[in-house]
């Protein structure tokens, strides 16, 4: 492999989880998978409550539960933690704020309905803000 700009390099068409990537690890060029990279970053939350914690950061939460679910905005978590959250089930997801302050542009704090995609994020210190996909 020629040393090339990244800005030089031919750009990828398509990729389905199992072309290889260059990455630096303790100062040693190894190779993954794009399905390695990105494993872990999708959470199934398949429970009806959770309380967003600091691991949750950069995540994808896909709630798969046919009833409602409540996920909770509490303190303690960074200026810029951001979470998107994914209503694959029939149950609608709703974002509670907890002890912290949650806001949004509608004042809305639900999904609309199946397959709607939300995300918060925090701002300031234990406030966020929600946007996306939110109805009543």
């Amino acid at each position: 492999m020629s040393d090339k700009k990244i800005s030089q390099l031919t750009a990828v068409t398509v990729l389905d989880g199992t072309k290889p990537l260059p990455l630096v690890q303790g100062g040693t060029t190894k190779k993954a998978t794009v399905s390695q990279v990105l494993t872990g970053q999708l959470i199934t939350e398949a429970t009806t409550s959770r309380t967003l914690s600091a691991t949750d950061n950069g995540k994808i939460i896909n709630c798969t539960s046919g009833s409602a679910t409540t996920i909770t905005c509490d303190t303690g978590l960074p200026v810029g933690f951001n979470a998107t959250i994914i209503q694959s089930g029939a149950g609608k997801v709703t974002l509670a704020a907890g002890a912290a302050t949650l806001n949004s542009y509608s004042g809305l704090f639900s999904t609309m309905g199946q397959y709607a995609v939300i995300s918060v994020i925090s701002s300031l210190a234990d406030s966020f803000i929600a946007a996306g996909n939110l109805g009543v």
